[in-house]
C-alpha cells in the first residue's frame, strides 16, 4: 500500500490536459466558460458586439485534431509533382463539411484555397460540384456545346460579332474535321452571352486582361490550335489553367456553385440557361 500511496502523492497534480474538440468548445461557450477571464454580467454578455467577436474568434479547425491532419496532408500533397489522387479524393471527402461551412460563412477565397489548394485543379472543382449536385458537369457541358453550337453560330445576333468574324477567317486555313469542330465549339462557347443579350465582359476576356471580380474566363488566341490558352479567374486572380472550351465553360459554371458566388445580373440569363441544362430542369 505504501508504494501506491507514494505514486498517488507523486502524480497528484500531474494531469494530461484534455484536448478541446469542437463539441467541448461549444459546451464551454454555452455554459459561459472563459479561461483567465472574470464572468461578465448577463446584460453585457447579450450585446451583439460580444456575439460577433465570439463567432469570429471560434477556430475553423482545431490544432492537432484529425481534421487538421487531413488539411496539412492535402497542402503538402499539393506541392508534389506526383500526387496520390485516390488519397486526395478520400481526404477531400472527409473535409467537405468544414469546407462548405467556410464557404457558407463567406470566408475569404484565399483562406479557403490556402487550406484546400486542390480546388484549383479542374478535376477537383468538378468533383466538388458532383458531390454537391450528383451531376457530372464536364459531361453535361460537352453535351450542351455539341447540341447547341450550330444554333448559336447561325444566330442572327452574332453574325457580325468579332468572335464570329475571327472564326470564319480561321476556318479557311483548316480542313481537318476535328479541328473545325473544335473551333466551332470554342466560338459557340464564347458567343453564348451575346445570344442571350448579356454582358460578354462578365463571361470571358478574349485577348484582354481580366477586370471583373466574379468568375470569368481568360482566353488567349482561341482559334490557334497551337497557342490557345484558357484560364479561370476569380477575384481577378488565376484559379486554374484549362485544356479547352468545354473544360473552361464547365469550370466557370462550377465556380459559381462551388464557391457560392452570386451571379451578376448582367450575365444571369446565360448562366441560368447553362445551369438549367446541367441540372436538366427546364428554364423559363
Amino acid at each position: 500500500l505504501l508504494w501506491k500511496r507514494a505514486l498517488k502523492d507523486r502524480f497528484k497534480y500531474v494531469r494530461r490536459p484534455i484536448e478541446d474538440d469542437e463539441q467541448v468548445l461549444r459546451n464551454k461557450c454555452k455554459f459561459g466558460h472563459r479561461r483567465g477571464q472574470t464572468r461578465k454580467s448577463s446584460s453585457a454578455e447579450n450585446k451583439p458586439e460580444d456575439v460577433k467577436v465570439q463567432v469570429e474568434e471560434e477556430p475553423i479547425h482545431l490544432e492537432g485534431s484529425a481534421m487538421d491532419v487531413h488539411i496539412k496532408w492535402l497542402k503538402q500533397e499539393y506541392m508534389k509533382t506526383r500526387r496520390n489522387w485516390k488519397e486526395v479524393d478520400n481526404r477531400m471527402n472527409v473535409t467537405i463539411e468544414i469546407r462548405r461551412k467556410m464557404i457558407s460563412d463567406k470566408a475569404p477565397l484565399k483562406d479557403i484555397l490556402g487550406l484546400f489548394p486542390f480546388l484549383r485543379c479542374p478535376y477537383q472543382l468538378f468533383r466538388e460540384f458532383q458531390l454537391l449536385t450528383h451531376t457530372d458537369i464536364y459531361k453535361k457541358t460537352s453535351e450542351i456545346l455539341e447540341i447547341y453550337s450550330e444554333n448559336i453560330l447561325s444566330s442572327y445576333v452574332v453574325r457580325n460579332n468579332p468572335i464570329n468574324i475571327m472564326l470564319q477567317e480561321n476556318l479557311k486555313w483548316h480542313t481537318e474535321e476535328d479541328i473545325l469542330k473544335y473551333m466551332k465549339m470554342t466560338a459557340a462557347c464564347l458567343l453564348l452571352p451575346d445570344v442571350f443579350g448579356d454582358d460578354s465582359s462578365l463571361f470571358a476576356a478574349v485577348n484582354e486582361e481580366v477586370t471583373v471580380g466574379t468568375p470569368v474566363l481568360k482566353v488567349k488566341n482561341p482559334f490557334n490550335v497551337n497557342s490557345c490558352e484558357f484560364a479561370l479567374y476569380v477575384e481577378r486572380e488565376e484559379l486554374a489553367q484549362l485544356d479547352d472550351c468545354t473544360m473552361a465553360l464547365a469550370a466557370l459554371v462550377a465556380a459559381f456553385h462551388v464557391f457560392d458566388i452570386p451571379c451578376p445580373k448582367r450575365i444571369h440569363r446565360t448562366l441560368n440557361f447553362l445551369e438549367s441544362l446541367v441540372s436538366e430542369v427546364r428554364s423559363p
